[in-house]
């Protein structure tokens, strides 16, 4: 680990990436498909609640889109506090801090799906010094740094995330932070300065109080640091240990007020987490695979891959696998024990914490990519340190160091590849790929119609996001099923269909996603339903008076 200098030839591409990279975080902002998760996200930050849009929406009433958009914009009936509340009753697995930022971004930007979007976008470019400053103190190299950077402006991973109205980019800023915090107040020339050294120990309880408060799953994050700061001080630098935990109960105690909240509601987080409960174990491990693979290279493929797309997605799949595999035993091989456990800590926490309990009991938690943030950062700290050191003059003779410099090249040109295709994409597999598809065509069947009616007691999960692609000319009559408020308000699970009474005036009429209780209420007066056989997969049909 002694290279310290930074080939040109480094920096020049590094910067070409990184001005790439930050060019992908920003294009087409609002093309691809608002999914579920996002227009929660915007219902939190109006203020709004689940309940309240299926109390105030019955079949008494035709409802427009722009209806449904009330509840997805800013205004001066909801304040902060409303957005705490939502998030409190109905989302109580889900910190606040993100939300915060976001309904301000809101009341400066607008609530348009470019304008959430672009706060997640914003905050991604706070990982570039960031890195820089993690890299640097690991390896005190420039050159590991550099390439850090770069391999973060290119992944796939981390672009897509940023173009999500979510918390991920901001999780991912605040464990590199908080990482690169600790490291600093460990540094043992800080021992020498007393009021460096409480600077470093406040700055990383500020910075861990900001990953509690961006996401639940940074407890992982903070576990890491916990075991890093056992191992690396040995039971040996008291005043380390004090440090640490003081600064460590303070985050804690800081985040104790949301922390709270979510244990008080945890049967309120498992109801609505229930999805990801369900898979087989050789299903979990092909789903590992792909996660592991979009770090680098992401072209879109997900589970309705076909047999030429899986030719190309394994064999790339298995040179990720080893570029990774040998990245890490490298690392190990290479540097000492106070930098490559930080980063196998930073992997095996996040990963053995839901993969566990996934091959114990079943589910899909350890392969879902936007819960793997601590394990993404260690992996392409593992990867920029290995193809830094193979480049340079002190590891590796001439003819390697060419064989490895086409390694670079091939890694940037996989990630540059995948964010040009996903940038002019509509959907991807992290929006639902599946049944986003089918909402998508949907959506285009019901707007080709002059003067449609959608019928629907669907859930309201599949309502919101449906909202986004109709024309204005569309009207709807629903009735729409809770998803979030079900635990919480017992009236709403358990409340009975009524029978829409439907308005005369539309020319077509479509049937969407109903229950087995409206599809009978239909048909009981004197309409058919048309083409069951044909929309079973869009769960779309039309209606026509018999």
């Amino acid at each position: 680990m002694s290279f310290k200098t930074v080939p040109k030839w480094l920096i020049f591409l590094a910067v070409i990436v990184l001005v790439i990279g930050i060019l992908f975080r920003f294009a087409n902002l609002d093309r691809k498909f608002y999914w579920i998760d996002e227009t929660y996200t915007s219902l939190r930050v109006s203020g709004y609640t689940e309940a309240e849009i299926i109390k105030q929406i019955s079949y008494q009433k035709i409802t427009s889109p722009s209806d449904l958009q009330k509840y997805q914009q800013i205004n001066s009936e909801k304040t902060l506090s409303d957005t705490l509340n939502s998030l409190a009753t109905e989302d109580p697995q889900h910190p606040p801090l993100y939300y915060v930022l976001a309904r301000y971004w809101a009341q400066w930007f607008g609530s348009s799906v470019a304008a959430m979007r672009s706060l997640a976008a914003v905050i991604s470019l706070l990982v570039f010094p960031a890195i820089y400053w993690l890299a640097w103190e690991l390896f005190e190299s420039s050159a590991v740094a550099w390439m850090a950077m770069a391999l973060f402006a290119s992944s796939p991973y981390h672009i897509l995330f940023a173009q999500e109205a979510r918390q991920y980019s901001l999780w991912t800023v605040t464990t590199i932070l908080s990482s690169a915090a600790l490291l600093r107040a460990m540094r043992p020339d800080e021992n020498q300065n007393p009021l460096a050294l409480v600077l470093s120990w406040a700055l990383y309880a500020v910075t861990a109080t900001l990953g509690f408060y961006t996401q639940l799953l940074f407890v992982c994050v903070a576990a890491a640091h916990a075991i890093y700061v056992a191992v690396i001080a040995n039971w040996r630098d008291v005043k380390t240990f004090i440090a640490y935990y003081i600064a460590a109960f303070i985050a804690l105690i800081a985040f104790m007020p949301s922390l709270v909240n979510t244990v008080e509601n945890f049967n309120q987080v498992r109801s609505t987490t229930v999805w990801s409960e369900q898979t087989n174990l050789l299903r979990l491990v092909s789903r590992w695979v792909g996660s592991l693979t979009i770090a680098f290279f992401d072209i879109g493929i997900d589970g309705t891959a076909n047999a030429t797309q899986l030719a190309l997605l394994i064999p790339v799949g298995i040179m990720i696998l080893a570029l990774v595999g040998y990245a890490l035993y490298f690392l190990c091989r290479h540097t000492p024990k106070r930098v490559w456990l930080l980063i196998l800590l930073l992997i095996a926490t996040t990963g053995l914490f839901l993969a566990v309990p996934d091959i114990m009991k079943g589910g899909r938690r350890s392969a879902n990519p936007r819960y793997l943030v601590p394990c993404y950062v260690g992996i392409q700290l593992a990867v920029a340190y290995l193809l830094s050191a193979k480049v340079s003059n002190n590891l590796d003779n001439f003819k390697q160091q060419k064989l490895w410099k086409i390694v670079i090249v091939a890694v940037f040109s996989a990630g540059i590849i995948s964010g040009g295709v996903s940038s002019q994409a509509d959907s991807w597999w992290n929006k639902g790929s599946g049944w986003l598809r089918a909402q998508l065509e949907v959506a285009g069947t019901v707007n080709q119609a002059t003067n449609p009616l959608i019928i629907s007691d669907t859930n309201i999960a599949y309502i919101m996001p449906l909202s986004y692609h109709l024309e204005p000319k569309v009207k709807l009559l629903i009735e729409p099923r809770c998803y979030t408020s079900c635990y919480k308000n017992r009236e709403l699970a358990q409340k009975k269909p009524q029978s829409p009474q439907i308005p005369d005036g539309f020319s077509e009429l479509f049937l969407y996603r109903p229950s087995s209780t409206l599809r009978s209420a239909i048909q009981q007066q004197n309409y058919q339903i048309e083409g069951a056989d044909a929309n079973v997969e869009l769960n779309l049909w039309r209606i026509t008076k018999k």
